[in-house]
């Protein structure tokens, strides 16, 4: 059954309650979540605003459409009106805004689905083998701590890849009555057609870097499409050959969403991206961050007065006391889901401080969830640490703080696992 009385609702004509419908609607769809991730600071700065706009953009296109009226003139059911805002109306929203935002994108990500499942050069596999043992030349790199981690990465430019698929309408089709529940197809797994069935599957982890000699190819110039004014980017054969040595380098089946990933960073896309005249600029003209304040450079050039030694210690305690709010800041991304928040305290403790230097496929077999949720987790926490906007320097003191904070305030987890 459906958790809010929409038919009731639409019934009285309760305007505001309608409203907050969807608005929880869209805070818990999954098709809007990836949404929080992307940088898109122009026009919004908060999960909320994100899901204020996203329901009031709902509303209003349900309102445009009469939907509201053919609901009350059918005689819907709260149950069938949530399953269609859920399945049809919800995805369709967000993938129409992604093809706005990411005409590109969106589209070549759609091209190499429909490549992996019509082309005879590749194939289906079945739920994924154990993990193969990593022998020395493979072994997983030590794990830099979690702040650091995202601190050095250059803005990550697959958090709208992640959006993409997840919004994708092919992976939300709705199976049958009584039929067994489909795959989503972000998590299929897929390789080459001449491998054998039983072939093991690999530690996604290593892919990026086993895919790095793959050459990036060269931009397609050529207008196609009804109106002409779409660039080809790039042809079906190369891309299909394209796929076919990203496979051959990596040597292993993947999932769709790791293998669209691989295959977007080597063709040259031409999405735009709003940036805000607002926005503090925090990269120096060579592309590394600036600190945050003069202590930062101070400490850099090792030019420390005994007034900025105090100021320092000053600072790195307050950036210490960040950890107990970064963590409540947690619990609030998850909309207070104990569960949730408990996995999330698990990876970040198992995946950035654990001394086993586990991989992400390792963490997920560990806490008994799959590849994807670890990575879903792995993001909400680096988007809230991005939010922090620290230094280096600060990264490391708030890094050492939390992990302080998760020993003593939730040892009970952490030996959980």
């Amino acid at each position: 059954m459906a958790d809010t009385d929409w038919a009731g609702m639409l019934a009285e004509g309760d305007v505001e309650a309608i409203w907050n419908g969807l608005y929880r609607l869209v805070s818990r769809h999954p098709a809007a979540r990836p949404l929080h991730f992307t940088i898109d600071q122009a026009a919004v700065s908060s999960q909320h605003e994100i899901n204020a706009d996203l329901a009031q953009e709902l509303f209003l296109e349900l309102f445009q459409k009469q939907r509201f009226d053919h609901y009350v003139d059918k005689g819907y059911t709260s149950t069938e009106i949530e399953n269609e805002l859920s399945r049809i109306e919800m995805p369709n929203l967000v993938g129409e805004r992604l093809r706005r935002r990411y005409p590109e994108s969106f589209r070549m990500a759609r091209r190499v689905s429909a490549l992996l499942k019509t082309s005879p050069r590749f194939k289906r596999f079945g739920r994924r083998e154990a993990p193969v043992p990593t022998g020395e030349t493979e072994r997983a790199p030590v794990p830099k701590p979690i702040v650091r981690a995202v601190l050095e990465e250059v803005a990550s430019s697959d958090d709208y890849i992640e959006a993409l698929v997840e919004a994708d309408p092919d992976d939300d089709e709705a199976p049958p009555e009584k039929a067994p529940r489909r795959q989503r197809m972000v998590n299929q797994v897929f390789g080459l057609k001449q491998w054998p069935a039983n072939k093991p599957r690999k530690d996604s982890g290593f892919f990026d870097d086993l895919a790095g000699a793959v050459p990036v190819r060269k931009r397609d110039t050529r207008y196609v499409g009804r109106s002409g004014t779409s660039q080809l980017i790039i042809s079906n054969p190369e891309l299909e050959s394209l796929l076919v040595e990203i496979f051959t380098a990596i040597d292993s089946p993947a999932d769709v969403r790791t293998i669209r990933q691989i295959a977007l960073s080597k063709i040259p896309l031409q999405d735009y991206r709003l940036s805000s005249l607002d926005e503090p600029l925090r990269a120096r003209d060579d592309g590394t961050e600036r600190g945050s304040t003069l202590l930062s450079t101070l400490a850099t050039e090792g030019r420390h007065t005994p007034e900025s030694r105090l100021l320092l210690a000053e600072r790195h305690e307050e950036v210490a006391e960040m950890a107990d709010v970064f963590l409540k800041s947690l619990l609030k991304a998850v909309n207070n889901n104990e569960r949730r928040y408990a996995r999330l305290i698990k990876t970040i403790y198992h995946f950035y401080f654990d001394s086993q230097e586990r991989s992400q496929l390792e963490v997920a077999e560990l806490l008994g969830v799959s590849d994807s949720l670890v990575s879903d987790n792995r993001k909400i926490v680096e988007y809230e640490l991005k939010k922090l906007r620290l230094s280096l320097e600060e990264g490391q003191v708030f890094s050492e703080s939390l992990r302080k904070s998760l020993l003593r305030d939730h040892s009970d987890l952490i030996g959980a696992s």
